[in-house]
């Protein structure tokens, strides 16, 4: 990808992907679409349930559950380590997306010590077509 010198721009997000809009004055344009690597409800061969043979007396979680889970959170810190890439240098940020996925994202990059001068918005946004998120990106930043 070229480097684009943007200071705004929008994110709308969900586990599947993420669609990054620059924005320069009266001027929105889609600059990549980014795949997330998280798998959705990955099915091992001879996978049955969540249940191991040997559960401990306090019927707690399975190592399965436990080792699904770390997985999940694996795949997620490595899309929002693609997205902080994707970011670097925008001082003004709208964040969009359904679900909590945009969220966490918010959290890790507030938490991150190279975003603390960027202005960020949380906005709750269904899918959209991408001239719908090109005009929500100019109305909010106009």
């Amino acid at each position: 990808m070229e480097t684009i010198n943007m200071k705004q721009a929008g994110i709308w997000m969900d586990q599947e992907h993420a669609i990054l809009i620059g924005y320069f004055p009266n001027k929105p344009f889609v600059v990549e679409q980014i795949d997330s690597p998280i798998e959705s409800h990955v099915r091992y061969e001879g996978e049955t349930s969540d249940k191991t043979r040997f559960m401990n007396s306090q019927g707690g979680s399975s190592n399965n559950e436990k080792k699904k889970n770390n997985i999940e959170e694996a795949q997620l810190r490595k899309y929002f380590k693609l997205l902080e890439d994707k970011i670097q240098g925008i001082e003004d940020l709208l964040l969009m997306g359904p679900g909590i996925t945009k969220g966490q994202f918010f959290k890790q990059i507030r938490d991150n010590k190279h975003f603390n001068e960027m202005k960020i918005l949380l906005k709750d946004a269904d899918k959209m077509t991408f001239n719908q998120l090109l005009a929500m990106i100019k109305d909010h930043f106009q």
